[in-house]
C-alpha cells in the first residue's frame, strides 16, 4: 500500500509539474502576444499635409478723390477797393466772388496769390499800383468765397515795407487761413504741408527778387531790410542755383512731414507776354529735375501756356502752369497798352487725385478753367466781379449774370477763346499721359 501511495504521489507530483509547466508555458505566450499589440513603436501618421492654393491680395479700390483748386492774382488797384467801399465806411469785397464761389467750393482746397498788403491805416492809407495796402476785409471776402491758402510771395510783399509784411500774415492768420511764401519768424517753416482728404500735399511758393548792385534782396525796386529779408521766399532769376539748393532741402523736408504731391508756386516772368520766357522755361526744368510733382506760376498778369516736363533722367513728369493770369484787376483793355483784354483773363487750374486702399495716391486729371473780369454798373456803382467761362455761355448767361452789360456774353465768349488758345493744347497733353498711367485697380 505503501509503493502505491508513493506511485500515487509521484505521479500527483509529476502531474502538478506538467500543469505547472503548462500554464507557465501559456504566460509566456500570452506576455509574447500582449506585447505585439501594445507596442510603442513609432507609427506611420495617415494624415495627409495640408496644401492651400496662393490668393491674390484684394484689388485696392479708390478711397477718396480729392480736387485741389488755384488761381491768379488778387490785384486790389484803387477803383477795385472803392468799389468795394460801403456807406458806412466799411469795406466789402463779397460781389467779387458772386459768380466763382461755386467753382471755388467744388474743390476740397482752394489757393490764390494775394497780390497785395495789408499795411493797415495806422500813418498809411490804402493804395493801389506802384505800391499796394488794401482793406482787410479783402481777406474775409476770399475766405467767404471758399479760399482756403493765400500766397504771400510776390514782387508786391513788401510794399508797405517789414511791418507790413508781418502784419499781413496777422490778419491772415487772424481769419485762420493757410498761407505760404513768407513768415513772421525765422522759427516758422518755409512751406506748408496740408493733409486734404487723406492726401498729404506739400505747397511752397517763391517770388522773384529785383537785381540791385547792392547785392541786397529787393522786391518791386524796394530794398528789403535786413530783418525781414528772410522772412520772404525769394530767388535770383539769373543766378539761381542758391535757389535750387534751398528749395531741394524744403522738398526734402516736405517728404519727411509726410508730402505725397509736391506743388511750387513761383512768381516769375515778364509781365503782359502770352508766353513763357527762356529763363521761365530754364528754371521749370530745373525744378523738374528736383521732382516737383506741379509747377504754378504767376506775375506777367496774362495766362500762359501749360505743358508737361520731363526730367533729364527720364524718370519723372512734371505738370507746369506757366502763368494763372489774373483772378481779380482791374487791369482793362482801354486802360492797358495791352488791347487785346488778355489782362481781364484769368484761370482756375483744378488736379484732381486719388488715394487707394492700399495708400496709393494718384494724379488723376487737371482742369483749366478760364475766369473773365465782368466790369458792370449796378445800384449806382461800378462792380468788378469774376466769372468762370465754361459750357454753353448763352444758355448760362443770366445764371453767370453776363446780361448785366449789353455786350457781356460777347466779351465773355471772347474771353474764353483767348484762353483756350493757350492753354488747351498744353492741358490735352497733360491728361493724356496722366491717363496713361496704370492705376491701382486696373494692373
Amino acid at each position: 500500500m505503501k509503493n502505491k501511495r508513493k506511485k500515487i504521489a509521484s505521479g500527483i507530483m509529476t502531474c502538478l509539474v506538467i500543469l505547472l509547466a503548462v500554464v507557465l508555458a501559456g504566460f509566456v505566450v500570452e506576455n509574447e502576444m500582449l506585447d505585439i499589440f501594445t507596442t510603442t513603436s513609432p507609427v506611420p501618421s495617415t494624415t495627409l499635409p495640408v496644401t492651400t492654393e496662393p490668393t491674390e491680395p484684394p484689388v485696392p479700390t479708390v478711397e477718396r478723390t480729392v480736387t485741389i483748386g488755384s488761381a491768379g492774382d488778387v490785384l486790389i488797384h484803387i477803383p477795385v477797393y472803392q468799389n468795394a467801399r460801403q456807406s458806412d465806411g466799411t469795406y466789402d469785397f463779397s460781389h467779387l466772388f458772386t459768380y466763382s464761389e461755386g467753382e471755388i467750393n467744388d474743390c476740397d482746397y482752394f489757393v490764390a496769390n494775394l497780390e497785395t498788403t495789408l499795411g493797415g491805416t495806422d500813418g498809411r492809407k490804402y493804395s493801389g499800383f506802384p505800391r499796394f495796402n488794401s482793406p482787410d476785409s479783402i481777406v474775409d471776402a476770399l475766405k467767404g468765397a471758399g479760399i482756403d491758402c493765400l500766397l504771400t510771395a510776390n514782387n508786391h510783399s513788401y510794399d508797405t515795407n517789414g511791418d507790413g509784411v508781418k502784419r499781413t500774415l496777422e490778419i491772415i492768420d487772424k481769419a485762420k487761413l493757410d498761407r505760404t511764401g513768407s513768415r513772421k519768424s525765422e522759427d516758422e517753416k518755409q512751406y506748408l504741408v496740408k493733409n486734404v482728404g487723406g492726401i498729404k500735399f506739400g505747397f511752397i511758393c517763391y517770388t522773384y527778387e529785383t537785381p540791385t548792385s547792392e547785392g541786397r534782396k529787393a522786391l518791386n525796386g524796394l530794398l528789403v531790410d535786413a530783418e525781414t529779408a528772410p522772412l520772404i521766399n525769394s530767388f535770383k532769376p539769373h543766378s539761381p542755383n542758391g535757389f535750387y539748393e534751398e528749395l531741394e532741402t524744403n522738398i526734402k523736408r516736405m517728404k519727411k512731414a509726410g508730402a505725397q504731391v509736391t506743388v511750387v508756386y513761383i512768381h516769375w516772368g515778364e509781365e503782359y507776354q502770352l508766353s513763357q520766357n527762356a529763363k521761365q522755361q530754364e528754371i521749370a526744368q530745373a525744378l523738374c529735375d528736383l521732382g516737383v510733382d506741379v509747377i504754378i506760376g504767376g506775375h506777367p498778369h496774362v495766362v500762359q501756356p501749360m505743358d508737361l516736363l520731363t526730367s533729364a533722367d527720364g524718370t519723372h513728369k512734371t505738370v507746369c502752369v506757366y502763368s494763372l493770369g489774373n483772378f481779380v484787376s482791374n487791369q482793362r483793355r482801354n486802360l492797358m497798352g495791352l488791347k487785346t483784354g488778355h489782362t481781364e483773363d484769368g484761370l482756375i487750374f483744378e488736379m484732381t487725385f486719388s488715394k487707394y486702399s492700399d495708400g496709393t495716391v494718384t494724379f488723376d486729371s487737371v482742369d483749366a478753367i478760364p475766369t473773365w473780369v465782368h466790369l458792370y454798373n449796378e445800384n449806382g456803382k461800378k462792380v468788378h466781379s469774376i466769372v468762370p467761362l465754361e459750357g454753353n455761355l448763352d444758355e448760362k448767361a443770366q445764371e453767370l449774370g453776363l446780361g448785366k452789360t449789353s455786350d457781356g456774353i460777347a466779351q465773355a465768349k471772347a474771353s474764353m477763346e483767348r484762353t483756350n488758345a493757350l492753354v488747351s493744347e498744353g492741358e490735352k497733353k497733360c491728361n493724356d499721359y496722366l491717363s496713361s498711367i496704370p492705376k491701382p485697380d486696373e494692373e
